[in-house]
């Protein structure tokens, strides 16, 4: 069961944020790395219908599960061995989201490795660990709940990472999937709809503050009662949209009624906190 509440840390978190949006405004210029997101696992991820574990936040862990290996390719090994205060930069990020393990200077005299022989293969070993044990499953669970909590807002970014997937999922054929998946296709390139939860649902009109995402128009029920709530797919099922939580919108019924007959691009408008 997921926590109810989200513990906001920020350590790195923007910088992340910033990474995965860039990411996605942009993302056929990264579409070489972005397959090993997800090559050979299209129907786990994209085809279950509305996984609490939304295909933002496991983007994002992919994202910064990178990232973290690549600031290893930049560490300043003489500086590790040099400076006594010097950390690697994942013992700084599990110290400051309380996750207890030990540090890389404890884990080099556990397998007696002087600290001037320290070499980047060491570095990569001791990622690795930290790995098996779950350390760092964790440290990506807590960074990509942050992410995911500052992002879900941006739907111009939902609606890009919906765009990216759909253009995998038109691309998916029912007879490669296993007997037990065929059913999430309604044929090929097609997902089969699927209820929406109550929680989707909720988060979704929190998430819109209770206003139509096209027109802004009242839907919260304080003001008037006539205005029925459309939860709608940004990127429709048609054109390989997901049962996802990322690409659900609050609608009015008049601009619902409007995208069922013409591409209807969501708003980049929010109310404001105050005035």
């Amino acid at each position: 069961m997921r926590e109810t509440l989200v513990q906001m840390r920020y350590f790195g978190t923007y910088y992340y944020a910033n990474i995965v949006h860039n990411i996605l405004d942009d993302p056929m210029s990264y579409v070489r790395n972005l397959n090993d997101w997800h090559e050979g696992c299209e129907a786990e991820l994209f085809l279950q219908p509305f996984p609490k574990i939304s295909v933002l936040h496991d983007f994002t862990r992919f994202i910064i599960h990178a990232l973290i290996y690549e600031v290893i390719d930049d560490i300043a090994i003489d500086k590790i061995v040099n400076s006594q205060r010097s950390q690697l930069w994942i013992d700084q990020a599990l110290s400051h989201h309380e996750i207890h393990s030990q540090d890389f200077r404890h884990w080099l005299a556990e397998k007696s490795i002087p600290i001037e022989e320290v070499t980047e293969d060491h570095i990569y070993n001791y990622h690795g660990e930290l790995g098996d044990t779950g350390k760092l499953d964790k440290l990506l669970t807590h960074l990509s709940n942050e992410v995911f909590f500052i992002l879900f807002g941006n739907r111009a970014l939902l609606a890009n990472l919906n765009d990216y997937i759909s253009l995998i999922v038109q691309c998916i054929e029912k007879i490669n999937l296993a007997p037990k998946d065929q059913a999430l296709l309604r044929k090929d390139g097609v997902p089969t709809r699927a209820h929406i939860p109550e929680w989707v649902r909720r988060a979704v009109f929190f998430r819109d503050r209770g206003m139509c995402a096209a027109c802004n128009k009242d839907l919260s029920g304080l003001v008037t009662v006539n205005n029925p709530k459309h939860f709608d797919h940004i990127i429709p099922l048609a054109n390989g949209g997901i049962n996802d939580v990322t690409n659900i919108q609050l609608l009015c019924e008049t601009c619902n009624l409007i995208k069922g007959r013409k591409p209807l691009t969501t708003s980049n408008k929010y109310e404001a906190w105050y005035t």
